[in-house]
């Protein structure tokens, strides 16, 4: 069972005790529900998609069947638990996908308009040098120099920007 989340729609001001957002829910490939969070806590809200043929009795059922697959197949880390882990959830899951995207969203902002270097100290952070205030793209080799430059001041880096959009986002995560 593949689900995804389209057309996702955040508010980080909103978000209190949960995130606060709106999804279409895909299935499958297929639309399935709208899923959402108002963000003060509690479980996601699921209503059927206006795109998806089923009725509801149909709906209602298959939504059970995804709930139980999630307890039944999947498992996730939690420190919170004897057995180190918690049954998996269809909650889970879609919140799992929407850091996901947040964080996506998060790297590809910052890397549009600036060179992220993180110093590989062990410490948490980055340093942003701005495009545009830095003249990196409008004079040649300007980006190889601020490397020398970086090398000199942090010893170990990593540039953001040099990785690969999965790779970058993984990176991001851990030194956040």
């Amino acid at each position: 069972m593949k689900i995804e989340l389209k057309k996702i729609q955040y508010s980080e001001f909103a978000s209190q005790e949960t995130a606060c957002f709106q999804a279409d829910l895909y299935v499958d490939g297929k639309p399935f529900a709208i899923v959402s969070n108002d963000g003060i806590g509690g479980c996601d809200m699921h209503y059927k998609h206006p795109k998806n043929p089923q009725t509801y009795k149909e709906y209602n059922e298959e939504l059970d069947t995804i709930f139980k697959w999630y307890k039944d197949n999947v498992k996730v880390e939690s420190e919170y638990s004897e057995t180190g882990y918690v049954k998996g959830s269809l909650d889970i899951a879609v919140g799992e996908l929407l850091e996901k995207y947040l964080i996506e969203r998060e790297v590809k902002s910052l890397t549009s308009r600036n060179i992220v270097v993180f110093v590989n100290d062990g410490r948490k952070g980055f340093y942003k040098y701005g495009k545009k205030k830095y003249k990196i793209q409008s004079i040649p080799g300007r980006l190889d120099y601020l490397k020398e430059k970086f090398k000199e001041w942090y010893g170990d880096f990593t540039i953001l920007n040099d990785l690969e959009m999965q790779e970058a986002c993984e990176y991001y995560k851990a030194h956040t």
